[in-house]
């Protein structure tokens, strides 16, 4: 329920900013198209909590307790110092992993001065794996998984520090498919033995963290 607020929380500030300033265009200047990069660390907190195992009909479930750190860059074109269109990649850091993020990038200036707030959305791809591990109190570990569709929305604002380099700082949630699996563990009527058999599944973490970044140009 945490989760599924926050993402809500942060895809209606997207709008209503990107709608706000849509409406209010009123500054002029001619179509231009140029290049860009985008250089960022990051570091976000996993928030709300995911199935790992079931025992006996009854589903175990686990805080997401991931912190990662991001470091990536986005290269590609702006249009009329508004619109940003790029690739990124990068490498995360997990507490329990290693993934390297590739993205399709769009991003949008709410002004088309050097001092601006902006919104972006990443759509791609992780490539990785978070780790196995022990989990205290329950009767499992969990399973490692391989990274799948990842997500990326943020909100934030940039200033020019120099004639070519400008300064910003963002928000944002980001979601993390996992291609995992689980343990169903059971008794059979006719024994005492628990048995056990592993369930292949997608599973989503969601997180929300905060960016530092710089521009060219």
């Amino acid at each position: 329920m945490i989760r599924k607020t926050c993402a809500c929380l942060m895809i209606a500030a997207f709008q209503l900013v990107f709608f706000t300033a849509w409406s209010q265009e009123s500054d002029t200047a001619s179509n231009t198209l140029k290049y860009f990069n985008k250089t960022e660390l990051g570091v976000s907190f996993g928030i709300g909590s995911y199935p790992n195992n079931v025992s006996n009909g009854v589903t175990y479930k686990l805080k997401n307790d991931e912190i990662v750190a991001t470091l990536q860059t986005v290269n590609g074109v702006m249009y009329n110092n508004r619109w940003l269109l790029g690739a990124s990649i990068g490498v995360e850091k997990w507490k329990y992993g290693l993934f390297w993020p590739v993205y399709g990038y769009l991003g949008y200036n709410f002004k088309r001065t050097d001092n601006t707030f902006f919104a972006n959305i990443y759509l791609g791809y992780g490539i990785g794996t978070r780790y196995a591990r022990g989990v205290s109190g329950t009767i499992s570990s969990i399973a490692q998984g391989s990274g799948a569709f990842a997500l990326m929305i943020g909100v934030g604002y940039k200033m020019k520090v120099a004639q070519k380099l400008k300064f910003g700082y963002e928000i944002f949630y980001k979601y993390q498919a996992l291609n995992a699996s689980y343990e169903n563990y059971y008794q059979k009527s006719d024994t005492s033995k628990l048995l056990s058999s592993t369930i292949d599944y997608k599973l989503g973490l969601h997180f929300a963290g905060f960016k530092l970044a710089i521009f060219f140009p």
